[in-house]
């Protein structure tokens, strides 16, 4: 992965013939607008002159010479993001400590020091004016928007941005490509023998503050052996995430994830692959995610589809990231992805699309993996979400067990509202389609499979059963649907006669065994009758339904999950059950529809 990173970075160093320090340049991540603090100094005068606010400009980046840094010490250049509960924590930490650590520096020119040593002394003399004049500069700028921290210097007639002196912008590059002393070794990235960057700590999930990322006894002189890195490749790194971040970074159900190209000959120039060009070139970008008419995420901007049609020239690394402070941690990392394969999903996706009539896309399975309490704050189940996402990238089984139980958490929480509130029957129905569909797509994929269907005896509902491939290869799966379905009748003619639906009760909030199903039957016939309304439809259903059970035995080697899952799939498909009973615009008897019974379809 880091590799492939490299090698856009230095195709596009190449391409936009920019120079060490238009990579090492950085621009802070404000999502709206942004303001920059400017601590004026007058260098002619020796005296601090107040503070001055302006509006970010993406175009001053060489003048503002940001770049970040620590979390503790100062940054590579004395402009920091200010922290809004404590500026002063910014002022002292970024600012004026940059300013003592190089006044003391023996590495640079007297007349270098000297500058900053006469800037540092005019800060520490204003110390308390200056803390006062940033909080009432700021003081009215929202919360939310983005603000630096940084000086501006007026050395002769003209005031001047940081960026805009030679020293500030020489000390930047040093600190950045400082080597290992007395170190050549093999680059970790490159492979050839070169001296070492210091620092190559281009991902927050590299760190040399903590013990388990340290060799050499937790000497932190000895980090550098984990990923020893030349300081070229450091910068190409640098270069090649900035622009992934910039141009192929996408949001995914709450979570985000770069999409890293790699060839599979080492160079870019090595190969023609114009999808290649087309994601590194950010205008044919734009043009391709404007083209891309179908997905299979939630993002607009994806272009799966595209990358789909291409030859396996190329894999693709997908790289999910979580912040943390003033780190990161890789949720995810699936690597080496063919466009083949990335066809695969699409098709398994059209396969569940033509049979349902509804667009699959992978904010089905979310529906299930997000949280195991809608009241929590915080998604707490993207672990297993993104352990399926994984499946289908690889191609890795999955076990049927393993998902059901999430499926039928969601499914019973779904129930309970629809039970409790009576008309809160959307939210349970769609959560039994998104399971039945992404039942269909993963079996299309080959990552879930069920033995093949058994001779069982031709059903009046065959067609539906057929649709859903093996998913009801057992007698039992289909007796449990039909018995489901006509649940699902009995509550429609309750709710329509009563007002309520007390048979619901009888479900045990969808957590029935074998006993439970097998007394139920008998319960919903004796229901029907007392409503006068056990007509020939749902006859012809009862009867298929214990047939199916029945013949089934004892111990159905189900679990309870199980069990419930096929029933409520019956609930859901009650209408399409319907469909085939009734000949079009007919309905049976309990419907309140006062034509003929036999008029059911033959």
């Amino acid at each position: 992965m880091l590799s492939a990173i490299r090698e856009i970075g230095k195709w596009q160093i190449a391409k936009s013939s920019k120079n060490e320090l238009d990579v090492l340049i950085k621009e802070p991540n404000f999502k709206n607008g942004g303001k920059v603090a400017l601590i004026k100094i007058n260098l002619d005068e020796k005296r601090f002159e107040g503070v001055e606010l302006e509006d970010y400009d993406s175009t001053k980046v060489h003048k503002y010479l940001f770049r970040g840094g620590v979390s503790q010490g100062p940054n590579p250049t004395p402009i920091s993001i200010i922290n809004i509960k404590k500026p002063q924590t910014t002022y002292d930490g970024k600012i004026q400590k940059w300013f003592v650590k190089y006044s003391n520096s023996g590495d640079i020119l007297k007349e270098d020091r000297d500058f900053i040593e006469n800037i540092k002394c005019i800060l520490s003399d204003n110390h308390d004016q200056i803390i006062q004049a940033i909080e009432n500069c700021i003081a009215d700028v929202p919360k939310k928007e983005g603000k630096l921290l940084t000086v501006k210097i007026k050395q002769g007639i003209d005031w001047k941005y940081i960026g805009e002196f030679e020293i500030f912008k020489k000390l930047l590059k040093e600190k950045e490509s400082k080597k290992i002393g007395g170190v050549i070794t093999n680059c970790s990235i490159c492979g050839i023998q070169k001296e070492l960057s210091e620092d190559a700590g281009v991902f927050k999930f590299y760190t040399i503050d903590k013990p388990g990322f340290i060799t050499g006894g937790f000497e932190e002189s000895l980090a550098w052996k984990n990923f020893p890195t030349c300081s070229e490749c450091k910068l190409e790194l640098e270069e090649g995430r900035k622009f992934i971040e910039a141009n192929l970074n996408y949001k995914f159900y709450g979570l985000n994830y770069l999409l890293i190209p790699k060839l599979l000959l080492r160079e870019i120039r090595e190969i023609d692959a114009e999808i290649f060009e087309i994601l590194l070139d950010n205008n044919k970008l734009i043009s391709l995610k404007e083209r891309v008419k179908k997905r299979i995420t939630d993002n607009e901007k994806d272009i799966l589809e595209a990358l789909a049609e291409e030859k396996d020239t190329l894999t693709f690394n997908f790289l999910f990231l979580k912040p943390e402070q003033s780190a990161e941690r890789i949720l995810l990392l699936i690597e080496d992805v063919f466009p083949s394969r990335i066809k695969r999903i699409f098709e398994a996706k059209d396969a569940v699309d033509k049979n349902t009539g509804d667009s699959y896309t992978l904010g089905k399975i979310r529906h299930f993996f997000a949280k195991s309490d809608e009241n929590k704050r915080e998604y707490d189940l993207n672990t297993y979400f993104l352990e399926i996402i994984d499946s289908i990238f690889r191609g890795v089984s999955i076990e049927f067990s393993f998902l059901n139980s999430f499926f039928m958490a969601k499914i019973r929480r779904d129930f309970l509202d629809y039970d409790s509130k009576g008309n809160e029957k959307f939210n349970f129905q769609s959560s039994i389609k998104n399971a039945l569909m992404s039942i269909m797509f993963f079996e299309n994929l080959g990552l879930i499979t069920f033995a093949e269907m058994i001779d069982l005896k031709e059903s009046n509902f065959e067609e539906l059963f057929k649709k859903y491939g093996n998913t009801f290869n057992l007698p039992v799966k289909r007796g449990l649907f039909l018995a489901g379905a006509l649940t699902e009748m009995l509550l429609r003619k309750q709710g329509k006669e009563r007002g309520t639906k007390p048979f619901m009760k009888k479900l045990k909030g969808l957590k029935m065994d074998e006993r439970d199903i097998k007394a139920l039957l008998p319960a919903i016939q004796n229901k029907f009758e007392e409503y006068n309304s056990f007509g020939k439809g749902k006859r012809i259903v009862a009867e298929e339904a214990y047939d199916y059970l029945f013949a089934s035995g004892e111990n159905w080697k189900l679990s309870v999950d199980e069990i419930n899952f096929f029933f409520a799939g019956g609930m859901n498909l009650a209408s399409d059950i319907d469909n085939i009973l009734y000949a079009e615009g007919e309905k049976d008897i309990d419907e309140g529809d006062n034509q003929s019974t036999e008029k059911i379809k033959k």
